[in-house]
């Protein structure tokens, strides 16, 4: 089964670090040459939270238990954004 891997980027140019998603096949493992992810969680200006699909060069099938993986890395990173405070 497929591997998902969260990576946190931190770019000046987004209002918070924000988290991409990677889905690597079994034995694939990261590789910064190979970088090609699939999604991407932000917490944009207004504090909202966005993901944003990528297309691939391949379709990408996600399980019932990774889409639940996402939905709680998500949450736990919206909520952790959001108490530190931090403005733009």
């Amino acid at each position: 089964m497929a591997t998902l891997y969260f990576e946190l980027f931190a770019d000046v140019t987004a209002a918070h670090p924000y988290i991409a998603v990677h889905l690597f096949e079994d034995g694939e493992s990261y590789d910064p040459g190979k970088f090609n992810p699939f999604m991407e969680l932000a917490v944009e200006k207004d504090n909202n939270l966005a993901l944003t699909d990528y297309k691939t060069d391949k379709a990408q099938s996600l399980t019932v238990e990774q889409w639940e993986e996402i939905a709680r890395r998500t949450h736990a990173y919206h909520v952790e954004v959001l108490a530190s405070g931090e403005d733009w």
